[in-house]
């Protein structure tokens, strides 16, 4: 379970990256600079884009880091312009591309796992996993495409879920 989890976020950032490359595309068309994006928010007190994409790249590698008993690796915080967010995802990317199914073959739903938050506390591997980490990074991901939505890029549903593997009935 905990590898394909991994799977899965992986999956979702590449996802993510071929969103951003369309908001390049469409900033380029409409000849204004993609770094508009990177403070955009919808509310006065919610975190701007750059953070919708730093703390789903960190949620992933740290759920990865946490469930299969590694240090997760420390990354700048010093991103400034669209391009360094998608290095980052690219970054995270290769970072979970690294895993293997038997990283996590020594964790058990009850295995005991860090959390990043709060301080000095941790959960079950499941509950880390599924009840924190899976909707926290889902959250940010699709915080980060609604505001590149608001911001008039021309993306959908089918650009957030990617390319799925369908298959004929039989």
């Amino acid at each position: 379970m905990f590898f394909e989890i991994i799977q899965q976020f992986s999956k979702t950032l590449t996802n993510l990256d071929a969103i951003l490359a369309k908001a390049e595309k469409h900033a380029e068309a409409r000849k204004f600079s993609p770094d508009n994006f990177l403070t955009m928010r919808m509310a006065p007190d919610m975190l701007p884009f750059t953070a919708q994409i730093r703390i789903a790249c960190d949620t992933a590698k740290g759920a990865a880091a946490a469930t299969s008993g590694t240090e997760v690796p420390k990354q700048d915080e010093g991103d400034q312009t669209f391009a360094d967010m998608r290095a980052r995802i690219q970054k995270s990317r290769d970072y979970l591309a690294a895993f293997k199914a038997e990283d996590f073959a020594k964790t058990t739903p009850m295995t005991v796992v860090p959390v990043p938050y709060p301080p000095n506390k941790s959960m079950h591997a499941q509950e880390a996993l599924l009840a924190r980490a899976v909707p926290n990074f889902f959250f940010h991901v699709t915080t980060a495409y609604d505001l590149l939505r608001k911001g008039g890029v021309e993306i959908g549903k089918t650009d957030y879920l990617g390319e799925l593997q369908l298959l004929d009935r039989p």
